[in-house]
């Protein structure tokens, strides 16, 4: 009966590191996922990017010739604006890139590491959303 008892309790012990294991590497996956829908995006901005200059140039071009108003100005504002939120989720991406530590994250205890993982999950979908939202607005105002 103790022998029952000790390897229904060893058997109970590796399925449960297991499990903890499995969610390590989903999570560890879920991470990666959501990392490379956004990285594509940092071309986007950089695009937009270029082309706020050039809009931003133009506008200025218009103004030193004396043919911009009030609203040139407000629209050269909003560029501006725009610019620097296109920054921002740029700087946001590298920012937890640089932060980012998988490979030593795995070494973790798995309790630790599913922790760990986590927190990057919630990092990465805030820098998802908010540079998704940035290069939306970049392309309405551009339209």
């Amino acid at each position: 009966m103790k022998q029952y008892v000790l390897i229904l309790g060893i058997s109970s012990a590796l399925f449960s590191c297991n499990k903890d294991a499995d969610k390590v590497l989903e999570l560890e996956s879920e991470v990666m996922r959501i990392h490379d829908d956004v990285m594509p995006q940092m071309d986007d901005i950089m695009t937009l990017k270029s082309k706020l200059s050039r809009k931003i140039i133009q506008m200025d071009s218009l103004q030193n010739e004396g043919i911009a108003g009030n609203s040139l100005a407000q629209e050269r504002i909003k560029a501006t604006e725009i610019n620097q939120k296109l920054n921002e989720s740029d700087k946001l991406m590298m920012d937890w890139m640089h932060a980012y530590r998988g490979d030593s994250a795995k070494k973790l205890k798995p309790s630790e590491a599913i922790q760990y993982f986590e927190v990057q999950k919630d990092k990465i979908v805030e820098v998802k959303e908010i540079t998704s939202k940035n290069i939306q607005e970049a392309k309405a105002f551009l339209d």
